[in-house]
This record gives structure tokens, C-alpha cells and sequence, in this order.
């Protein structure tokens, strides 16, 4: 019986051990048949990480906005050039400023552009259409942004709304603060 035992026991390592020397030396003959500079390619490629196709100077624009102590996002943005503290809004459709910075802005309106009816926090009023051509936050920019505009007596902060926000790759409330991804 200690015969048979013993028989079984080199017969089921032979089965494990052989085809493993089997593959080892397919694979050996294998790559001695190829040229060396071309093992030494392959072993390098596999080797180097691979780099990405095409370089994006805008890849890893971020801009991080703390919440203030009522939890709101509030920040300071280049407008066109000049700066103003903005609260960002994600109800709000437009970025949505007064018709006292849209005039420092650059932006000119006539008293017929106040056309559109608008439903604010504030109640009802009407809004004019506009661009603001860059808005900037950090190293975040965005351009020609749409904007509504208000009168000066309904609007006394900047909304910086959905218009801006859907221009970035991506936008996250993480922690207290709200992060920006261009």
C-alpha cells in the first residue's frame, strides 16, 4: 500500500511540476528566436509609463471657495477685468448682476432691454439680456458668459449662477468648501 502512496504521490507532482517547465521553456525558445533589440523594445515599452496624447494647458484648473459662516459660497471673481465679491448660486439660471456693474462692465443697456419678467427672491421684476465676456475666479475662466440684469433698487449682490457653472468640467461641494474644475 506505502508503494501505491508513494506512486501517486510523484505521480501528481510530475502532473503540477511539468507543464510549468513545459511553458517556461516554450517561452524561452520563443523569445530566442526574436532579435535582441527588439526584446530589449518590448522590455523597455513595458517598462516607461505611458505619457497622454495631447497636452491641455487648461487640465487641473481649480479654483476652492470656502463657506462662510451662514453656509454660503461667496467669493471674489474678475468681472471683465474688475473685481467683485459674487455669491454662487445654483438656483439661479443667469449669472445675475445690477445695472450699476453692468455699466462698469462695459455693458450697455437701454431702458426698452428691460423686457424679460423675472420671479427673484425679491418678488417680480423685469431683466435685461447681456454677455459678460470673461468672469475669473483663481485660475478659473470662463467667457462670454450670459447674464441677466437688473435694476439697481432689485439686485444688490452678484448671483454667480448656473450660465457660469455649466461652462466647467465639473463643480463639487466637498467638506466647507466648493471646488471648481475647469
Amino acid at each position: 500500500m506505502e508503494k501505491y502512496l508513494t506512486l501517486a504521490g510523484l505521480v501528481i507532482a510530475s502532473a503540477i511540476a511539468v507543464p510549468k517547465f513545459l511553458d517556461t521553456s516554450i517561452e524561452e525558445s520563443e523569445q530566442a528566436g526574436r532579435p535582441a533589440v527588439q526584446r530589449e523594445q518590448q522590455i523597455a515599452s513595458a517598462e516607461t509609463p505611458r505619457k497622454k496624447d495631447s497636452f491641455n494647458p487648461l487640465d487641473g484648473r481649480k479654483a476652492r471657495i470656502a463657506m462662510d459662516s451662514r453656509g454660503h459660497f461667496v467669493t471674489d471673481a474678475k468681472m471683465n477685468g474688475r473685481n467683485e465679491e459674487v455669491l454662487v448660486d445654483t438656483g439661479a439660471t443667469y449669472v445675475a448682476i445690477n445695472e450699476s456693474l453692468a455699466r462698469r462692465l462695459g455693458i450697455r443697456l437701454k431702458n426698452s432691454d428691460f423686457k424679460y419678467k423675472v420671479r427673484t427672491a425679491n418678488g417680480i421684476t423685469y431683466a435685461a439680456a447681456a454677455v459678460i465676456e470673461e468672469i475669473q475666479i483663481g485660475r478659473v475662466r470662463v467667457q462670454n458668459v450670459q447674464a441677466s440684469v437688473s435694476r439697481d433698487e432689485a439686485l444688490n449682490t452678484v448671483l454667480l449662477g448656473m450660465s457660469f457653472l455649466k461652462k466647467l468640467k465639473k463643480f463639487e461641494i466637498s467638506g466647507n468648501e466648493l471646488i471648481l474644475i475647469q
